[in-house]
């Protein structure tokens, strides 16, 4: 029997697996909860069932026995913990310092750093005839641990020149560690977190002042070589401007009313009179097809007193586009056509009374507009990339979900920010992160303010159910090159629009400023029809996957937004891998050098103050 797969999203609370996984995964946690409340000894397969909520039987069917279950249990901490310490590294690239503190943050991550996890360690650890199960289950993830310490604390001794022993300096800081995970099976969680963090910090901040700060204060001078290049190192834009009026209304005019934007697909608009609209910078557009089948775009104003012409996201205007408030009707190319009570009226020039139009670019089969006439054509712009978007035939593609749109109180740049580096994909996308190989592809066109973002997709099958069977799924796709096949990559035309390309469809993302700290997300998928299950199955599980993607993606753009109004903070510093996101930034100082002010000028001299940098 065919089971129909749509991308209409699953009910909340809804199964996120096949049953026999979701049992699997209950009896595993309930057995977390049973050694830390009995213990490993008093452990039976009866209270791991009666916690979860199962049947022993239920035991039985998923595990051999007991035992079977216990170093199950064991094996899933062992390889969660392992994949957030291969994670942790991979995030913070090749900065020994920056490693050292990342592999602290995942020790005392509430994820591993639980007091019920942490029993089950100790309870293989401290019984005799469980320690050699512990020993081949978790020496590896062990081994590498103390072996990655020692390697990085050589790679900073070494860089500075510096007599020390690396090997008990490593030791000293696996004590901490292993110190603090003790007193968590007798301590208030949260308490013995903040401690354990603070103690790290000190340890490393006395041992290598050069490279580390006191958690309370300033540690001592670094050497003058890092000085250097600590002042060498790139910076964020400042706080300020993600959140003030003045600002917001100076790049208004300096970026986004010459930007490019996208209204649509062509086909959204498959008849004459079809329609679709769109509301940006206190602008009303809207994109229609003519009688002659050609797409022109429009303010969405009526030339009388102002009413929009049509009205809701999308719609169809039979024969004429007639204004709801006095009747005026206008030709589908815009022409004034009739006037109602035109005896009432004085007489004008009706030809100088059509419909306003915007510039409009078809690019690719989407409708793109600008507000302001500046700069080069999207074609042009997007020219280094053609033949990787051609190859997807975006022309030939029909939309696969609805228009999805969300207002947050988030800046556009604070949106951007985080969608342009995979620095925290690990640890804020662990779903993605399992999906897509770490090393990633990514380059930056000065000349056209293009940013190209691309993954390979892993051979290892994840083990979110969603990813799991995206990639076991997802077929070959004829028309794609060879390299396209198994790839996930997104294409950003600054300031406002990313194009995200997968094998099974496309879609594009829209930042919509809408004030400062304000910002609405839009975004629909397309694909070239393919009725095949196969296909439809891969764009369900795509748009699950993404789906979780951008609930993880607001949660942290929220919490930045939130912090960049701290008293705290002022400018942050990039790494090495948020080159991307450097180019953004330096987009915007480009066109507004007023960013380069850390400190936002005096009420009422933003304006000028931007004009005499500029001008400098």
């Amino acid at each position: 029997m065919a089971i129909a797969i749509s991308d209409k999203p699953a009910a909340p609370g809804g199964p996120v697996g096949p049953p026999q996984d979701s049992r699997r995964q209950a009896l595993i946690e309930a057995t977390i909860e049973a050694i830390a409340t009995y213990g490993l000894s008093r452990t039976t397969s009866a209270k791991v069932a009666g916690l979860a909520g199962l049947t022993a039987g239920t035991v039985n069917f998923h595990f051999a026995g007991k035992q079977d279950l216990l170093l199950a249990t064991l094996k899933h901490l062992a390889d969660e913990y392992g994949a957030a310490v291969e994670a942790a590294l991979a995030v913070a690239g090749s900065d020994p310092a920056t490693a050292l503190e990342a592999l602290i943050e995942v020790n005392f991550d509430p994820e591993f750093y639980d007091a019920h996890k942490v029993a089950v360690w100790y309870a293989f650890w401290s019984e005799a005839r469980a320690r050699q199960d512990y020993q081949a289950i978790c020496g590896t993830v062990d081994q590498a641990l103390d072996e990655a310490y020692l390697a990085l604390c050589r790679q900073i001794i070494d860089e500075a020149g510096a007599e020390m022993d690396a090997k008990a300096i490593a030791r000293g800081l696996t004590g901490q560690v292993d110190s603090f995970w003790q007193d968590l099976l007798v301590s208030d969680q949260e308490d013995i977190r903040a401690t354990a963090l603070r103690s790290c910090r000190a340890y490393l901040a006395s041992v290598f002042p050069w490279r580390f700060k006191m958690p309370d204060g300033e540690a001592p001078a670094a050497p003058a070589v890092r000085t250097a290049r600590s002042e060498q190192a790139p910076v964020t834009l400042p706080a300020w401007s993600y959140d003030d009026p003045e600002f917001f209304a100076l790049e208004r005019e300096a970026i986004h009313r010459s930007a490019w934007h996208v209204l649509c697909h062509v086909s959204e608009l498959p008849e004459p009179g079809d329609y679709r609209t769109l509301e940006l910078l206190g602008e009303r557009v809207f994109a229609v097809r003519g009688k002659d089948g050609k797409v022109r775009t429009f303010h969405n104003v009526c030339r009388h007193r102002a009413h929009a012409v049509v009205e809701g996201e999308a719609g169809r205007c039979p024969g004429v586009i007639r204004c709801p408030y006095h009747g005026w009707s206008y030709d589908l190319d815009g022409r004034l056509k009739t006037v109602a009570a035109q005896a009432s009226l004085p007489d004008f020039d009706r030809k100088a009374y059509g419909l306003a139009p915007i510039e409009q670019e078809i690019f690719l089969g989407f409708v793109f507009f600008r507000l302001q006439a500046a700069g080069p054509s999207v074609a042009e712009r997007l020219a280094p990339f053609a033949q990787e978007l051609e190859a997807y035939q975006p022309e030939s593609m029909a939309p696969t979900s609805g228009l999805w749109h969300e207002e947050t109180g988030v800046d556009w740049k604070n949106v951007w920010d985080n969608y342009l580096e995979n620095y925290h994909f690990p640890t804020g996308h662990p779903g993605l992160f399992e999906l897509t190989e770490p090393a990633f592809e990514s380059e930056a066109k000065e000349e056209s303010r293009v940013v190209r973002l691309s993954h390979a997709l892993r051979d290892k099958p994840g083990r979110g159910w969603s990813v799991r069977h995206y990639q076991r799924l997802l077929p070959d796709f004829p028309h794609l090159p060879a390299r396209q096949k198994r790839r996930w990559s997104y294409i950003y035309l600054h300031p406002a629009i990313a194009f995200d390309l997968y094998p099974d469809k496309i879609d594009y993302f829209q930042v919509i400023p809408c004030g400062p700290g304000k910002s609405v997300l839009r975004s629909r998928s397309f694909a070239v029809p393919d009725a095949r299950r196969e296909a439809r199955a891969s764009r369900y599980l795509n748009l699950r996957i993404n789906r979780r993607v951008q609930s993880e993606d607001n949660r942290l753009i929220q919490s930045v937004q939130k912090g960049l109004g701290s008293s705290s903070y002022s400018i942050g510093l990039l790494s090495e891998q948020e080159a991307m996101l450097r180019a953004f930034q330096d987009w915007v100082r480009a066109a507004l050098p007023v960013t380069t002010l850390a400190e936002r000028p005096e009420p009422g001299t933003l304006a000028v103050r931007n004009k005499l940098l500029r001008d400098a």
